[in-house]
């Protein structure tokens, strides 16, 4: 009986002197050294080449158009007659302001005669000081009638002038309503006239996009008709409300060095660069949740990681910018967070 007991007892002592487990290996994980650096092109939005002045041309009285002398693209100049209105009706009436001109001119002579007459009359004691200031009134009146139909008659003459739509400046037309025998109002948009000179690039920004897009330092535009060529530009206006179908902005870019290959209507492509301002960037993988904060693990000098709260500046695409919790030098894991331990070691990846 007691072989059994003394075999027992052997095998309790060689567990007990059983040697340890080899250590866990060290976890790899692929890291990156942290440095400063721009931002890159980001956005890119379809756009038209759009005059800077653009503007409805319009008659300023209203009629029967009689003719059309431009077309859908012409180039006109400055002072160019565009279209013509019928002008009888106003040219009838600027000659009855002259005959009522004329006729006011002849009572205000009359009354200034009777005025000298009565002048002389009073210096000899013939009238009364009362009869002189009502001939005085009534010259007065006179003369101020003449300057009224004056007036009258010059605006008159103005609405003649107007039955022809000219030029504002230079420039193409772009939109062309006009149409012999038609009749248009006061105000009416016949024609719309691109201006010669700057040229501006027309895009629809995204509501998500504004942020990013105001605080850019400028853009490149390449045109679709010639994709070699790069041109520089600069945001010269963005729409304060949103457009209330589409949702979007609208916005104008400024083109520096706009040139005859860039025609109005051609389609073409904005690209924003970046501020030029330096900032830490890290892949999206190097980022984790937890208890609402945004951390990532940070390797020590003897590759321990350590999880460091960081703030987030912004995202762009697959990546952050970070704006602060790093410094420039530090080692953050961007592979496999989310599988490591606060102070664990691991191993680092080439």
């Amino acid at each position: 009986m007691r072989k059994p007991v003394y075999l027992l007892f052997v095998l309790l002592l060689a567990a007990c002197n059983k040697p340890p487990a080899p250590p866990e290996p060290l976890r790899p994980v692929k890291t990156v050294r942290i440095s400063l650096e721009t931002g890159e092109t980001a956005l890119s939005l379809p756009g038209e080449v759009r005059a800077r002045h653009e503007a409805p041309l319009s008659f300023r009285v209203g009629g029967k158009i009689t003719e059309c002398k431009v077309s859908l693209g012409d180039t006109v100049r400055r002072g160019q007659t565009l279209a013509r209105l019928e002008p009888n009706d106003y040219e009838l009436a600027a000659q009855a302001g002259a005959a009522v001109v004329a006729e006011a001119r002849s009572a205000s002579d009359l009354a200034d005669a009777e005025l000298a007459r009565y002048r002389s009359l009073r210096e000899k004691g013939f009238v009364s000081v009362a009869a002189l200031d009502q001939k005085q009134a009534a010259a007065d009146a006179a003369r101020a009638r003449l300057e009224a139909m004056r007036s009258a008659h010059t605006g008159q003459s103005r609405q003649v002038n107007y039955t022809a739509l000219t030029a504002e400046g230079n420039g193409t037309i772009t939109l062309y309503n006009c149409n012999a025998g038609q009749v248009v109002g006061a105000g009416q948009p016949v024609l719309h006239l691109a201006q010669s000179g700057e040229k501006e690039i027309l895009i629809h920004l995204p509501e998500t996009e504004l942020a990013r897009f105001r605080s850019t330092a400028g853009f490149t535009v390449n045109l679709n008709a010639l994709p070699d060529k790069i041109y520089k530009g600069t945001l010269r206006e963005l729409a304060g409300a949103a457009d209330p179908a589409t949702r979007t902005y609208a916005a104008r870019i400024a083109v520096k060095d706009a040139d005859a290959a860039m025609q109005l209507g051609m389609s073409a492509i904005a690209r924003t660069q970046s501020a030029g301002e330096l900032a830490i960037r890290l892949p999206l993988a190097a980022v984790f949740g937890r208890d609402e904060k945004s951390l990532v693990w940070q390797v020590d000098g003897a590759g321990i990681v350590h999880a460091t709260p960081i703030a987030i500046a912004a995202i762009e695409g697959n990546r952050v910018r970070v704006a602060s919790g790093l410094a420039e030098g530090n080692t953050v894991v961007v592979a496999g967070a989310n599988l490591l331990r606060d102070g664990e070691k691991v191993k680092l990846l080439p």
